[in-house]
């Protein structure tokens, strides 16, 4: 597969599944959570200014939605 120069790193939106394995691992993007309240979500946009979205984008891959909700609302209860 050939790229013009520097394509290889630029982001993809849409389909999670769409994206190379490099991306889909260190990236997050909403449709990564459709299942969560905006609130949430946004709470989670904020942790992976601090822990990195490759974190973020771990926990969304391997946790279930309630233990997803549980990380965002711990998360919440330390800002305040």
């Amino acid at each position: 597969m050939e790229y013009k120069h520097g394509a290889e790193n630029q982001p993809m939106d849409g389909n999670p599944s769409m994206r190379g394995p490099s991306e889909s691992a260190t990236h997050i993007a909403r449709a990564d959570g459709p299942h969560l309240s905006d609130p949430v979500w946004e709470a989670l946009q904020r942790l992976a200014t601090v822990i990195g979205e490759a974190a973020v984008a771990t926990m969304l891959r391997t946790l279930s939605p309630t233990e997803q909700h549980g990380v965002a609302l711990g998360f919440i209860v330390k800002e305040q």
